[in-house]
Order: structure tokens, then sequence, then C-alpha cells
């Protein structure tokens, strides 16, 4: 039975060396890395610790908290839409996206941390009367927030949220270790990562025709220092999303915004939190995805300058 123990053998070495040798091969030949667009502002968000900030228009404050992945470039079409409804919008990327600082060594990559976070850059910019948009995981980290230091913010907008649902008789578990060394090693190998992008944002947009300016982005997104590493750690961690989650606890309005044929977040999480929540009204969008800020950012920008103005949903 030699020959079928070679044969065994040479398979083995085989795959170990598909597995291997692509790595050390994009390593030693990195293609040609995509740029963000211009960077913005620099906001401090912590003592020695800056996010980078795209910041436009004037009038009322509206904070967005992009999801996992993402950049502050991914609201672009809700910025411009805000903009025209008289808002100075402030979309930053996230400590350790896109052309922030990474996170400091030691510290958690947990909804928690990015909204103390969030709360030290409203502090910092004596921000007040803030509507904080919450996407995905974002919403989480809104909630947070809101639970951390309310003081500054008036109204949470969550859209297509992520956290427990009442669709799921318990959450699924994070993914393990296992998972994340497969993250890692599709990171480190361009043209699995290319694939997994498309395939992840086609999902994303429940199979709608993607916008031009949207896989380069997330593309120059991924090229940028710290955001692999940032996204491996936030994913293999999903499982700190279910927490506590006490919504029951926050003392402002909270406006809902899921799409019908969201496929990443279930519209479960959203009714979720309006049936707990003390001030909740969710407005689901029919045969939207789970990307409303850039298929619907009309509509979710007059839902959500009317919830600043205080008028009942349009």
């Amino acid at each position: 039975m030699r020959w079928l123990r070679r044969i065994v053998l040479t398979l083995t070495l085989l795959v170990l060396a598909g597995v291997a040798l692509p790595p050390v091969f994009f390593a030693v030949v990195p293609p040609e890395k995509s740029e963000l667009p211009p960077p913005g502002r620099r906001l401090a968000v912590g003592d020695d610790l800056t996010v980078n900030a795209v910041v436009r228009g004037d009038g009322p404050p509206v904070v967005m908290v992009h999801g996992l992945p993402g950049s502050g470039y991914d609201w672009a079409p809700l910025t411009e839409a805000l903009v025209a409804r008289g808002h100075e919008v402030i979309a930053y990327d996230r400590v350790g996206y896109g052309r922030s600082d990474p996170r400091p060594e030691g510290q958690p990559f947990t909804p928690g941390a990015n909204a103390r976070e969030l709360v030290e850059l409203l502090e910092r910019q004596d921000l007040r009367d803030v509507s904080v948009v919450g996407w995905s995981y974002g919403g989480p980290i809104s909630i947070e927030a809101a639970l951390l230091d309310g003081s500054r913010i008036a109204r949470l907008v969550l859209l297509g949220t992520g956290g427990p649902s009442d669709e799921m008789s318990e959450p699924p578990d994070p993914p393990g270790a296992v998972a994340g060394a497969i993250l890692r090693w599709v990171g480190a190998v361009p043209p699995a990562a290319a694939a997994l992008r498309r395939t992840a944002s086609e999902v994303a947009f429940s199979g709608q025709p993607l916008p031009d300016w949207w896989l380069p982005l997330v593309g120059a997104n991924f090229d940028a220092p710290h955001t692999r590493q940032t996204w491996v750690a936030e994913t293999t961690g999903l499982g700190s999303l279910e927490g506590e989650f006490r919504v029951g606890d926050v003392a402002m309005p909270i406006l809902l915004l899921h799409g019908d044929d969201d496929r990443l977040a279930p519209l479960g999480a959203s009714r979720w939190i309006e049936a707990r929540a003390v001030d909740a009204e969710l407005v689901v969008v029919p045969g939207a995805s789970h990307m409303l800020p850039i298929t619907h950012s009309d509509l979710v920008a007059e839902q959500i300058a009317a919830f600043a103005r205080g008028d009942a949903s349009p």
C-alpha cells in the first residue's frame, strides 16, 4: 500500500502548497493598491487617537456610523441628500478603517469600544442635539453610545441594524478561530479577496446592480493599512452584538428603517428593538436591500430630516 500512502502524501503537499504559496507570492509581488477618496478632517476621539471624517453642510448635525466593514465614504449619496435638506453631516471612518487611526494595542474590537469613541467625538466637537445614524453594525454602536452618554444625542436612526432578532430561536454562534484564519488568508490573496467582496456586495444589494463606484471604494478601503485586521477582529467577535442590548434603557426616540429584502441583517432585528424600546418607530421599505443609504438615499434623507424636525413620518 506504499503507492496509496505516496498518493495521499502528494495530495496533502499539493493542498498545503496551494494554501501557503499564494499569500507568499502576493507578499513578494503585491498588486497595485487602490486609493480612497481625498482625506477629510481629522477629529479626535481620544488621547492620541483620531478619525478621518467627511464633514459637509450646515445646520442641525447628523453623525453617521458605518457598518462592518465600511468607511465614511460609503455614505456619499445620503450625505448629499441630507446636505440638500439643510443638515451638517459628519460621516467618519470608524477606528481601524479607511484613513482613521488603528485601534490601539490591547483595546477590544467591540461595539462598546466604538461607542466610547463616538461619545468622545461628540464631546470634543461640542456637538449638541445630534441625530446619530447607525447602519448595520453601526446600529449597536449607536445604541451603546446613547447608553454611555446620551446628553448630546437627541435621537437615533438605525438603518438595517444588527442585533438580536425574534426571527431566530437563538443567536448564531460567532465565527471562531478557524473562520478568522480563513478570513486572514482571503485577505492576503487579492483575487480571493476581490471575489469575496463582489459576492458579499451582491448579497448586500440583494441581487440588484452594484453602483459603478462601489467595488472600487470597498477595494480601496481594504487596501488601507488597518482595515483587514479590524474587519477580521470585528467579524470574529460578532457574538458581542448580543450582549445586554438594553434598548429599553435608551431615553431618546428611535427611528428604524429596514428593507424587507435585507439579506444581511434580518428585519426581525428592527422589530425586536421596536418592541422593547421606550419610543421607537419602524418604517419598512418594500423591496429594499441592506444598502438603504445608497439605493434609497432620498427616502432615507427625508425620513431623517422629518424625524429631526419632530414631524410625523412622511
